[in-house]
């Protein structure tokens, strides 16, 4: 008799448990779907998969209180039906009455953290996925509303666009064809690095293993550097080629929680701190940079630079005598070479030389001033002279010694290793200071965010089972309330301690203290407190 009466509450338990969740869910799944439909941002199949993803992470919210409200509904009906004073007449004490309450509350807490631990997280970065997959439908929105579309350092702005999938003559995936068309490439600190205007544009797309590229290609376009100030008419530009990766950034809520501790042991691996390691990275090409140039000078070696505008080799024969601050290399009575692609050359002699670097398109790049010069051979070179003034010199690629391929763990170790002193640029040891200070913070704030997530996602898990063991007491000791009357005294309890969780959170994930953790318990120590205090004057009564 008594387990058929522990499969006879655990059934009905169940049964009004799932069908609320059911109702939650789907009333709260098809909610989260009117922003992105909104936006045109979902269409077809897709708003179908967009719902079924992000009922998951639904249920982190929904299956506590379902939980609770189909406790309070069953349990009342049993009291006012006088079942539970039938029990308890028949010698069944309140433990082993409400042990299948207890049992139920058990088990919800395991499902609990297996949602907020692993399907979770997993949903969330499916749904972020899912719109963030089809980047012409992204774009072709974002156009539609008159608003910049961003993909990684570049903005990009059209009057109108036309989508073509599989183009003929091309091994793109999809082309867009932008009409009136503005394209800003920012640099590291998010000013405009580089624009570019156009009529029009082709914007074509690849998918790579599961990765998207883009490549876009200006017709009659106009070019304005912000560097250097130049403006240039070119019949057609391609701005550097956009790698989007899987489509969307890795946040710390889609992380597992296996995943999250393997980050807390290597963070440099995070995708969020790409960008905080890329300007590490960066920084060390250029001091690397620096040093090539200020050793071969100094040893009086021939060094030779690319000509990128002329595809040419620039060289810095000979030289009396170098010095270098902050970026700018001042050379004492150079002689120049100028090697043209033909292998033609010419030569020039100056009473000085002022190479100043500067960073564009992601290298470093030199800009070439030689003061008072004087034709030395220009006989080979078939009348073709030095200029005074050449933009845009690189080192050839080799000669700079970096690690390309180095791993973001060994960037980082390479950049805290370094001694700041030894730079030259004292500009450039004060960005480097700053930037690993910046990373540093990064890192930590990285930190502080999984701790924060980690302490929610545990008060998050224990809300639930708290919620339906207080919604069974309530409904036994206030039989003779309505239902919903008796689930409000659970239900407020319960929003207290989501507000409280919340609050917890945001403090841990801003710095680690000990009312943090105070504050994201809190609401639980409410909800277990009511619970005790609603069971001692159950068994008294």
């Amino acid at each position: 008799m008594l387990r058929l009466l522990t499969r006879y509450l655990a059934g009905e338990l169940l049964k009004t448990i799932l069908l609320t969740t059911l109702i939650l869910v789907a009333v709260i799944a098809f909610g989260t779907a009117i922003k992105p439909l909104s936006r045109n941002l979902l269409g077809g199949a897709d708003i179908l998969k967009y719902v079924f993803f992000a009922a998951v992470p639904m249920l982190e919210y929904a299956l506590p209180f379902a939980a609770g409200f189909g406790a309070t509904l069953v349990m009342h009906r049993l009291a006012t039906d006088n079942e539970i004073l039938a029990m308890g007449a028949s010698g069944l004490s309140p433990s082993r009455i409400f042990r299948p309450i207890f049992v139920l509350a058990a088990v919800l807490l395991l499902v609990m953290l297996a949602l907020v631990e692993f399907l979770v997280p997993m949903f969330w970065s499916r749904m972020e996925s899912l719109l963030a997959h089809d980047v012409t439908r992204l774009l072709a929105s974002a156009v539609e509303r008159g608003e910049a579309f961003s993909m990684g350092d570049t903005r990009i702005y059209a009057d109108d666009v036309v989508v073509q999938e599989a183009p003929e003559g091309s091994t793109a995936d999809t082309r867009l064809v932008l009409v009136g068309v503005a394209a800003l490439q920012l640099d590291s600190s998010g000013k405009p690095e580089t624009e570019f205007t156009a009529d029009y544009a082709t914007m074509d797309l690849y998918r790579l293993e599961g990765r998207s590229v883009l490549k876009l290609v200006l017709g009659d376009a106009t070019l304005f550097r912000a560097g250097d100030s130049t403006l240039v008419r070119l019949p057609t530009a391609e701005p550097r080629a956009i790698d989007l990766g899987r489509g969307f950034r890795l946040g710390v809520k889609m992380l597992t929680l296996p995943e999250m501790y393997r980050v807390k042991a290597e963070p440099t691996r995070f995708p969020g701190l790409a960008d905080s390691v890329g300007r590490l990275e960066d920084l060390l090409r250029r001091d690397a940079t620096h040093r090539l140039l200020a050793d071969a000078l100094s040893a009086g070696e021939s060094i030779g630079l690319r000509d990128v505008t002329r595809d040419a080799t620039w060289r810095i024969v000979s030289q009396e005598g170098v010095t270098f601050e902050d970026g700018i290399f001042e050379i004492e009575a150079p002689t120049v070479e100028l090697v043209f692609p033909d292998g033609r050359t010419a030569r020039a002699r100056g009473s000085g030389l002022r190479l100043e670097e500067a960073w564009r398109d992601g290298e470093v790049v030199f800009d070439a001033e030689l003061l008072e010069p004087v034709v030395v051979d220009a006989g080979s070179a078939g009348g073709r002279v030095v200029p005074a003034k050449i933009r845009n010199l690189v080192v050839p690629a080799g000669r700079v010694d970096f690690d390309e391929e180095a791993a973001p763990a060994e960037i980082v170790a390479s950049a805290r290793g370094m001694d700041v002193a030894s730079i030259a640029s004292a500009s450039l040891g004060s960005k480097f200071e700053s930037t690993l200070a910046a990373h540093e913070n990064a890192v930590q704030d990285l930190i502080w965010d999984i701790d924060g997530r980690i302490q929610q996602r545990l008060a998050q898990a224990c809300m639930g089972p708290l919620l339906l063991i207080l919604g069974s007491i309530l409904a036994v000791r206030m039989r003779t309330s309505p239902p919903l009357t008796v689930y409000v005294f659970a239900f407020i309890p319960a929003i207290l301690d989501i507000v409280l969780i919340s609050g917890g959170e945001q403090a841990l994930r801003r710095e680690p203290d000990p009312w943090g953790y105070v504050l994201i318990w809190s609401g639980n120590l409410i909800l277990g407190g009511t619970c005790l205090f609603a069971w001692s004057r159950l068994r008294r009564n």
